[in-house]
């Protein structure tokens, strides 16, 4: 009987540190980086006037993040460096691979395309970040857009553009750093974020629905659920409509280094064009886009 209700006690103890409210929130190490590896991959498939077209992408990156300072009001700066890359592309006549870590891969800088995506390593992201996940300033946004001048590819160049106007990156940073609550919370808590990252052809909305599913050994396993929409774009008698795209995906948060463990996202998305005095659609597109970060120094 002893044995029974010791057991039965330490069964409740367990419950309740388990349901004890966690606050979440990002803090780093001012005396030690955090690493981390991006991969991006993403599978396309196109009509475009009957003829289908598939695509495939696998970018992965090796990032490094410091803590540069920690204000009195609760903000950090903290800087993002990209210190080597990967990228593989599998298209219609276009098959290519490239890995910055290797020599022998020095000799494919004269294709434009790798060379626009090689210069991307080495670039640092500077982010200026209230306690709630706000980015107050990207100080470094000049020197993000000389590296994004010096691109030699036109459609690399013109595709890595958005991401060096300062609200964009911004709008888009505050996607992965304001997903946590603003208050403590206890699992099964749910919340809601929207985000509007500002493109040249229109605004990207996303909204996600999140839920805290557990906390074990220190790690908050977060759910995220969601869509993206984009309004209409019409340009000389073409008009691109971005189908909802949903959005699964999962985070798991160190409580006490106050960094992510990882992060997974699948959106799923189709697009078609359609052009003024023809009959049916002229291109369609359906996409699926995988990114997962991974850290690596614990």
């Amino acid at each position: 009987m002893m044995k029974y209700t010791a057991a039965a006690l330490a069964c409740l103890t367990l419950s309740a540190i388990a349901a004890e409210p966690v606050h979440l929130q990002y803090k780093f190490d001012a005396d030690a980086p955090t690493y981390f590896e991006m991969v991006q991959d993403m599978d396309q498939s196109q009509n475009v006037q009957g003829q289908n077209i598939n695509t495939s992408s696998v970018i992965t990156s090796m990032l490094k993040t410091e803590l540069i300072e920690a204000n009195d009001d609760g903000s950090i700066l903290i800087a993002t460096t990209n210190e080597h890359a990967k990228l593989e592309i599998n298209a219609p006549g276009m098959n290519m691979s490239y890995d910055s870590t290797l020599a022998s891969d020095k000799s494919k800088l004269s294709n434009p395309t790798i060379a626009s995506m090689a210069g991307m390593v080495g670039l640092q992201v500077q982010l200026l970040i209230a306690p709630d996940g706000t980015i107050l300033d990207v100080p470094n946004v000049d020197a993000i857009q000389a590296s994004i001048d010096a691109m030699t590819d036109p459609a690399v160049k013109a595709g890595a553009s958005p991401f060096a106007d300062e609200a964009a990156i911004k709008a888009m940073n505050e996607m992965n750093f304001k997903l946590l609550p603003a208050e403590a919370v206890e699992v099964g808590d749910e919340w809601h974020r929207e985000f509007v990252v500002p493109f040249a052809f229109g605004n990207l909305t996303t909204s996600f629905d999140l839920t805290l599913d557990s906390v074990k050994d220190g790690i908050a396993s977060i759910s995220i659920t969601g869509s993206v929409s984009m309004p209409a774009v019409q340009e000389q008698g073409m008009t691109m409509n971005l189908s909802d795209a949903d959005v699964q995906g999962m985070l798991r948060f160190n409580i006490e280094d106050g960094v992510q463990e990882s992060y997974s996202m699948t959106t799923v998305m189709g697009m078609n064009a359609t052009m003024e005095g023809m009959v049916g659609p002229i291109l369609t597109m359906d996409m699926t886009q995988k990114v997962t970060m991974t850290r690596l120094d614990k």
